[in-house]
């Protein structure tokens, strides 16, 4: 015969616990009479549940089965809604222990609700609760269809106990595997070596009566098996001097109903006669106490039911009254939302109107932007035309007349026997014939930009740059990479005057004593570096000159799709980048 423990846990708080506190003392009316003033304390999920759990203790106290496990029901679906799936699943435990002992099977199935347990403690990963699982499930399968499946869990829960080190799981084990061998397996002798092994170690723990009783019992149980009933007689009086607030009535029944057994063995028939008599008061007792509190909770059930009624017809009194009332505060509340409407539309108007304004304005800026840049431009598209029709001024119309004025010369130089005295007139014209029509070729030669002629645009970088050098004062470096070929006629202009402009600055204003002009060409762009190591500027005082100027550098590059930095410190140089796409 078993008698199976199942412990629960509870959040702290001050009321359900007072209850909690009661009900584990047998103080079952007390409990009952404070759970019920509690029961406006249930607004939220978490206190309903927690009311409806230790209702179902009570009724479980009580042996009252149906009531108990209808609360337990409510307890589980409440902490579900809740979120507190740790709570609900352990609540799993007693639906399927009420279940068994029910014997509802055909209703309900406890392998449902076992299940559930055993895979939230599986997916929880936690030793522990897996250990536990095993040893609930192992006691709710204790029966005899069930008593290899039982025994088996039991040994699962062992494994995993070895490891754990856990005396409250040991003898959880052991009490539960005695009841197993004494009731179902037809071996005493185990369920004793387990009881006595167990008995130790619940001496070893304070306030620990109801467990105690319980091993005295299960004890008495294996000696009546073995036909020692002076022992097992011996055994079940020591239970019942202990003194117990778990199930009392229920301890009593179980004693007195194996004393009679054990004193039909000793035939002393009149002991085995009270015995059993006092077996049946208490369970009588208890299937009265249930009948009771089933017909307390129908008239319950019933007088709630009435003041709902009641309650309805003055509700429908009001209802009529309060329908005009939420009429005309609908109609005032549809006002106020379609006036908010109109308001916000015509703010909206207004933004929209705003945006629209902000949007031509920025276009109007981007065309001026773009004229300003196409201005310049064309302004440095017409210089260059300027001085290539010079160029070819001076060289077809000019050089053309210095040609045949030397020529003319040269005839005259032909018959210097004939104007002797002439020769030395004669050879100082020619000298500045000459030199005149060479100067003519330089000035033409110069029409690809007046600046480089046709040694291209890094040779004229490297001659600028050895021009504006001063020995001992200011020393410029230029480094070129990847320039195998010319480039277009008008990129090398533009980039040959930013360089020309940048490197006067650094005369000007920088005070630098060295500087260089790094240029590099990627294929598919052009980074040109600029650095010296001078006194620097902010950037918002930034030095301009008499010729393109930094922001009309800067607009240029912008026109080309290029980038242009200036990174300066004062006192610590400045580093200016270029990046133009070809």
């Amino acid at each position: 015969m078993a008698l199976a423990v199942m412990g629960m846990t509870y959040a702290q708080q001050p009321g359900f616990k007072e209850v909690e506190n009661d009900i584990n003392e047998n103080k079952l009316e007390l409990a009952t009479k404070k759970l019920k003033l509690l029961e406006k304390d249930t607004a939220s999920l978490e206190n309903r549940a927690w009311y409806h759990l230790l209702k179902a203790k009570i009724y479980d106290y009580k042996y009252i089965d149906s009531l108990a496990l209808q609360n337990y029901m409510s307890a589980r679906d409440l902490y579900n809604k809740a979120g507190l799936i740790d709570k609900a699943i352990q609540i799993n435990l007693n639906i399927a222990y009420l279940i068994k002992s029910q014997k509802n099977s055909d209703k309900l199935n406890p392998e449902k609700y076992l299940n559930e347990y055993l895979d939230y403690a599986r997916k929880s990963n936690d030793s522990l609760k897996l250990a536990k699982a095993y040893i609930e499930i192992a006691s709710t399968k204790i029966s005899y269809e069930e008593s290899e499946e039982s025994y088996e869990y039991f040994q699962k829960a062992k494994q995993i106990n070895k490891r754990l080190g856990n005396k409250e799981l040991e003898s959880q084990i052991n009490n539960n595997l005695a009841a197993l061998y004494n009731d179902f397996l037809n071996e005493p002798d185990s369920a004793l070596f387990y009881l006595k092994k167990d008995l130790i170690y619940l001496k070893s723990k304070p306030n620990n009566n109801y467990d105690i009783c319980t091993n005295y019992i299960n004890q008495a149980a294996s000696y009546y098996y073995l036909g020692d009933f002076n022992t097992s007689i011996q055994l079940l009086k020591s239970a019942d001097s202990i003194p117990i607030n778990e199930y009392p009535i229920g301890i009593k029944s179980v004693i007195n109903k194996i004393l009679s057994l054990n004193y039909v063995e000793k035939n002393d028939y009149k002991k085995a006669y009270e015995t059993y008599i006092e077996y049946k008061s208490f369970e009588d007792s208890i299937s009265a106490q249930e009948q009771s509190l089933t017909i307390s909770e129908m008239e319950t059930k019933y007088q709630t039911r009435e003041t709902e009624l009641k309650n309805e017809v003055l509700t429908a009194e009001v209802k009529t009254g309060k329908i005009l009332v939420y009429i005309f505060i609908g109609l005032l509340i549809a006002s106020l939302v379609i006036g908010f409407l109109i308001i916000k539309n015509a703010r909206r108007r207004v933004y929209i109107s705003k945006q629209e304004k902000l949007i031509e304005q920025q276009k109007l800026e981007k065309a001026l932007k773009e004229f300003e840049l196409n201005s310049i431009d064309l302004m440095l598209e017409g210089q260059e035309k300027e001085r290539e029709r010079i160029a070819n001024d001076l060289h077809d119309n000019l050089g053309s007349m210095l040609a045949t004025l030397k020529m003319n010369f040269e005839h005259l130089r032909m018959r210097k026997n004939e104007i002797r005295e002439e020769d030395k007139l004669y050879d100082r014209t020619d000298q500045l014939i000459e030199d005149a029509y060479q100067k003519v070729r330089t000035i033409a030669h110069a029409k690809n930009a007046g600046v480089f002629a046709n040694e291209g645009l890094i040779p004229a970088i490297r001659k600028m740059a050895g021009k504006i050098s001063i020995p001992g004062k200011l020393t410029i470096e230029v480094l070129a990479v990847g320039f195998n070929k010319r480039l277009e006629n008008k990129i090398e202009i533009a980039i040959f005057r930013m360089v020309q402009e940048l490197s006067t600055n650094i005369i000007k204003h920088s005070k630098a004593t060295e500087a260089s002009i790094q240029l590099t060409n990627h294929d598919d762009n052009i980074n040109i570096i600029i650095e010296d190591n001078g006194v620097g500027f902010k950037s918002t005082t930034a030095p301009s000159s008499d010729g393109m100027g930094l922001t009309t550098i800067t607009k240029k590059v912008e026109q080309l799709g290029g980038t242009f930095t200036i990174d300066s410190t004062p006192g610590k140089g400045t580093t200016i980048i270029i990046d133009l796409p070809i």
